[in-house]
């Protein structure tokens, strides 16, 4: 009876066995196919999870793709393929994850941070969570039974539990999406972190989460903003579709029944109060109020009256806003993790200016940015000096595309403005006269190596103050002789470089910790004709972004236009399963508008 009972045993054993072998993939070097990868046998039998054995195991992993670009484990692409050898040949592929009693008990706390990751925009899939958690409960439901299967399927927990740390620490740390791989103009802020030295620290330590935790942004208008996107998602959920016919302009004193649908619509986004009211068809000042509150916070123009441009505005579905909110986390994780005790931050998208002094905005003014087909880039710089009465050297392109035609047509029109010719760009360069240039047949292509300066005055499109912060794009702030443009709500009109209503206030805070600088004192210079470049005692941070949603310290969610269109390449680009290698090719059908899927 004994031996039968044994014999039963033994074939059950062979069934699991080969049942397992069925459902298991292993670790290979090209795509996962639908056919079955059954793990090759080791030359002598094991015991389970021996560490030997292990290290044995991942090293082959490991090698098989050593150099190659693409590497799947149990179906899973494994993303972080150029630090994995690295990590594990530092550790002599001994398993990372798996304790000496063949457990993996801090693998819980990294599918926990995975399961949480939504409240970054992020999405579990992206870092192998349905994978590991099966594998991982196969692997302890077998932890007492010897074979190679467990063996085999522990070594590829241990290699996707490591791909999904580096990939979901280097999501929060530096962003999903690759500027240049979606043709954004600009660059992000790329620390010099050590992922593998964070991952060993936060294995030793075993502070999985708490180290997962700290590599968010942890800026007040992160936070707001995931504050925010929590709101969205329950507006979202509560599936209301509200649609405002367009017609006549909305205005207080008017009855009509598109008022009914505009009152609901702003109750539904918070704006209004939901109160009784004798006649909801007509637009009374409460309505008038809450009219504005969205105008507001839409950057539109606060008129209190419903037209066509509000209108289109109320009637975007919470939906996009919701997409519009989640892309623009993505950019704050581009940003430095410390922004400056204080800062000067533009927002592109917003047009506006803003000042920070520990944590709080002491200062504000419109700017004027880049055209759409001459964005201003965004990257992050440190203001170094500023120069009073500057002269505007005329950016070659622009001669050429600009200046040009203008001086062909009327050869005294240099001279009228004030622009000098230099026979190069270089310092003691001589002036020549523009006569000697064939300006009527120059092209974009034209070889150019001519300088064109024009002097400080009321033509000078610098006006009477520029500010520096050197970088590769030369982008600067600057004054500007026409005021008129800060008067509208779209200021998109220069050539990349940025226009500031407010100036002498800036240089003013710049140089409140030189002495020598007094508010008399700058006021006397910004009159004189004297040219005088001014460094600053102390370095301020320059950031330059493009932010089309946030909220405020209240809770009030902001919406601005795209105006350069680059939500849409973001949405493209994040929709896409993230991969440190991979070429994005957006696709120029793809829209922001289109539905999407809430996570």
């Amino acid at each position: 009876m004994k031996q039968i009972a044994s014999s039963y045993v033994g074939v059950k054993s062979v069934k699991t066995i080969l049942l397992m072998l069925l459902i298991i993939t292993g670790c290979v070097t090209h795509p996962p196919q639908k056919s079955i990868i059954i793990p090759e046998p080791l030359e002598t039998p094991i015991e389970i999870f021996n560490p030997d054995t292990m290290s044995e195991l991942i090293q082959k992993k490991i090698m098989r793709f050593s150099g190659k670009k693409r590497f799947t484990c149990q179906s899973e692409l494994i993303r972080d393929i150029s630090l994995i050898p690295s990590f594990y040949q530092q550790r002599k592929f001994s398993p990372a994850w798996m304790g000496k009693n063949g457990e993996f008990l801090l693998a819980d706390d990294l599918l926990e941070e995975i399961k949480n990751c939504k409240k970054h925009a992020l999405k579990p899939e992206y870092y192998h969570f349905k994978a590991i958690e099966t594998l991982l409960n196969t692997v302890r439901d077998n932890h007492h039974t010897p074979s190679f299967i467990s063996q085999d399927m522990a070594a590829d927990l241990d290699i996707l539990l490591t791909d999904a740390f580096l990939l979901f620490s280097s999501h929060l740390l530096f962003g999903l999406v690759n500027l240049q791989a979606v043709h954004i103009k600009g660059e992000s802020f790329n620390p010099d972190i050590d992922l593998v030295g964070v991952l060993n620290n936060a294995l030793k330590d075993q502070t999985i989460r708490k180290t997962l935790q700290n590599l968010s942004p942890q800026n007040q208008e992160y936070l707001n903003l995931q504050s925010a996107m929590k709101k969205y998602r329950e507006l979202v959920s509560k599936n209301e579709s509200f649609h405002i016919p367009v017609g006549e302009k909305l205005q207080y004193g008017v009855s009509h029944e598109r008022v009914r649908t505009l009152r609901n619509r702003l109750i539904f986004l918070g704006d209004l109060k939901a109160t009784e009211t004798q006649n909801p068809t007509f637009f009374d000042s409460d309505l008038e109020k809450a009219v504005k509150s969205f105008q507001f916070r839409h950057g539109l123009l606060v008129d209190g009256m419903a037209g066509r441009q509000t209108v289109t505005a109320m009637n975007i579905s919470t939906q996009k806003r919701l997409r519009q909110i989640e892309i623009n986390l993505e950019r704050w994780r581009w940003l430095p993790r410390d922004l400056g005790i204080q800062y000067i931050l533009v927002n592109i998208a917003n047009f506006k200016l803003t000042v920070v002094e520990r944590r709080q905005q002491i200062m504000e003014m419109r700017v004027v940015v880049g055209k759409p087909y001459r964005k201003t880039p965004v990257f992050s710089g440190r203001m170094q000096f500023l120069v009073i009465n500057p002269f505007w050297n005329v950016p070659t392109k622009l001669a050429l595309k600009d200046l040009a035609p203008k001086v062909c047509s009327d050869l005294d029109y240099l001279a009228a403005k004030k622009i000098k010719v230099y026979k190069n760009w270089q310092q003691d360069s001589p002036e020549i006269d523009p006569l000697f240039i064939s300006w009527c047949n120059l092209t974009l292509a034209s070889f150019f190596p001519y300088k064109l300066q024009q002097a400080s005055g009321p033509y000078n499109p610098l006006g009477k103050i520029k500010f520096i912060f050197p970088n590769k794009y030369a982008v600067y702030l600057h004054d500007t002789p026409d005021k008129s443009l800060f008067d509208k709500s779209l200021r998109d009109f220069s050539s990349g470089c940025i226009r500031v209503e407010k100036p002498y206030l800036l240089a003013e805070f710049l140089l409140k910790s030189d002495p020598r600088w007094t508010k008399e004192a700058i006021l006397d210079l910004f009159e004189s004709s004297e040219r005088k470049s001014i460094f600053l005692n102390e370095q301020i941070p320059v950031h330059l972004v493009y932010i089309t949603a946030w909220a405020d310290n209240d809770g009030v969610v902001h919406f601005r236009n795209d105006v350069y269109e680059q939500d849409r390449i973001l949405y493209a680009a994040l929709k896409e399963r993230p991969n440190q290698f991979w070429k994005l090719i957006v696709d120029d059908e793809t829209s922001f508008f289109d539905d999407v899927d809430v996570f």
